[in-house]
């Protein structure tokens, strides 16, 4: 056996450096080591200088794939062939298996095949006509990512020293290209998901407040892509007031129990000092004893959703012909207002006096629009906290609170006067040509919205006792106001009143 021979070490050292020069140029990480691998082959006079990528550690092999390769000569060219693409090597030779644990190490293997003892490591390097090889693990954020090989197929090289350690230094190279194309990576996929989502990622350290923003949302809340720092509660203070204390709560709750992630949704005041709605969604990081080390999550534009919520809403709670509350949007009217337990809250009951002689005489078309005109005039008299319901045909409801029976008296005659009053103007319909002015007169039915009862069980209540206030205004004479507290039967544990009411307000659901 000859005897090894040292490469030529400053011809390597300046391999290295124009290596080097060409990683930190290259347009494609890839392209740079494409470049490196031909300066260090050039310079050694190797055969070959390779790249295997670890794409999997089993407990009896290792997974591996051909990636890179700079040839002296196509015959030494390897990287095109079958066998070398995924390819499986068992621990069936006891000097592979402790290689592969170096490797994990970080330690690097320089082999003279002549002088290996006989195993299948040294025939399988014989199969390919190599007198020794070197390899260099490339180790990425500590692991073990693949490795950089150099074969010689006619010397038997002896890289000791200087040659070992620029290959090192080749090996380091390589995984800080590989960690910058790993980052490049992860920004671009960010900064995708972030347009396809409309959102931002943040992160906070409980600890020191420090927080970090990505450069969408640093762009939402109208900071520099490259903002250098983004106080807690310059962060906070992005949030509407009213939802903050929300935010606070919530947090506070899963620093205090094992959860670990939690969603909210929130205004945000982006730069443009608009208001919308975000949805906030936290994950908190734990250490070993449970302590908490991090919050982050994302921040996503939930405008649209909003908007969707709030059609969806006015669709299930608004009367689709008056645009007042409908059935189901009183009875959350009324379970918000019944919160106060200590205001007096109030329940009218009004009823158009002789409303079908306006269908049969002009159609339902007018009828329509007449009730339109008449939820308007309606809304116009009341406070903006003030519920104005549609129960169906021609009866709404209005809930009034903070007054007293007197003022809920003649909250309830200026309603009854404003529409006897003035006539409604009409549009001309296909049944008549010319405009039309309808006078019409209302009666309404006043009762007290109970407070200690159930909240089911009081609406009802309070219905049952303003229809039966309505009913005796209808008797009266019409375009009157009667209230259940001056009915001489008035009685508070008449139930049969509440079970009609309740049965008749079930009939009504699907109006």
């Amino acid at each position: 056996m000859p005897d090894p021979v040292a490469p030529d070490a400053p011809r390597l050292l300046a391999a290295l450096a124009s290596g080097s020069q060409a990683v930190v140029d290259a347009r494609f990480w890839g392209d740079g080591v494409d470049r490196l691998i031909a300066a260090l082959g050039k310079a050694s006079g190797a055969s070959r200088v390779w790249i295997f990528q670890l794409i999997e550690l089993q407990d009896e092999a290792v997974v591996q794939d051909y990636v890179f390769e700079w040839a002296a000569e196509p015959r030494y060219r390897q990287l095109t062939q079958k066998r070398f693409r995924f390819f499986t090597t068992f621990f069936d030779d006891p000097i592979y298996q402790e290689m592969v644990a170096a490797r994990q190490r970080g330690e690097a293997h320089g082999f003279v095949v002549e002088a290996m003892p006989a195993g299948p490591l040294r025939r399988n390097l014989e199969s390919q006509a190599i007198q020794s090889m070197v390899t260099v693990p490339i180790m990425v954020n500590g692991t073990w990512w693949g490795t950089l090989g150099i074969d010689d197929c006619v010397r038997p090289l002896d890289w000791q020293g200087t040659g070992l350690q620029a290959l090192r230094v080749a090996a380091e190279l390589i995984a800080s290209a590989i960690y910058r194309q790993q980052l490049t990576s992860r920004r671009r996929q960010i900064e995708l998901f972030q347009r396809v989502t409309d959102c931002g990622i943040w992160e906070v350290d409980p600890q020191s407040g420090a927080t970090w923003c990505s450069r969408a949302l640093l762009r939402t809340l109208g900071y520099p892509d490259d903002y250098a720092r983004l106080p807690i509660r310059r962060l906070l203070a992005h949030i509407a007031r009213e939802d903050r204390q929300r935010l606070w709560q919530r947090l506070r709750r899963c620093l205090c129990s094992t959860s670990c992630s939690w969603r909210l949704d929130v205004r945000l005041i982006t730069e443009r000092g608009e208001t919308r709605w975000h949805e906030i969604v936290a994950e908190v990081v734990r250490g070993p004893s449970q302590n908490v080390q991090s919050l982050a999550g994302l921040i996503i534009d939930v405008s649209q959703r909003k908007q969707g919520e709030e059609r969806a809403m006015v669709a299930a709670e608004y009367d689709e012909l008056t645009g007042t509350l409908n059935r189901r949007g009183l009875w959350r009217h009324l379970d918000e207002t019944l919160v106060d337990d200590r205001a007096p809250h109030h329940l009218l009951l009004l009823d158009i006096d002789h409303f079908k002689p306006v269908n049969d005489r002009h159609g339902h078309p007018a009828g329509d629009a007449l009730l339109r005109l008449l939820a308007q005039r309606l809304g116009g008299e009341l406070r903006a906290h003030d519920g104005l319901a549609r129960l169906g045909g021609e009866e709404f409801v209005i809930v009034v609170s903070g007054l007293a029976q007197p003022e809920v008296l003649q909250i309830a005659e200026r309603l009854r006067t404003c529409i006897a009053n003035a006539p409604f103007q009409l549009d001309a319909t296909p049944d008549d040509s010319v405009p039309l002015s309808i006078p019409i007169t209302v009666s309404l039915g006043i009762a007290s919205l109970p407070h200690g009862t159930t909240r089911r069980h009081g609406h009802t209540l309070a219905i049952a006792q303003a229809d039966r206030a309505l009913y005796a205004a209808k008797d009266g004479g019409r375009n009157r106001i009667v209230a259940y507290w001056q009915l001489p039967s008035a009685s508070d544990a008449d139930t049969s009143i509440v079970d009609a009411a309740d049965r008749r307000l079930s009939g009504r659901e699907s109006d």
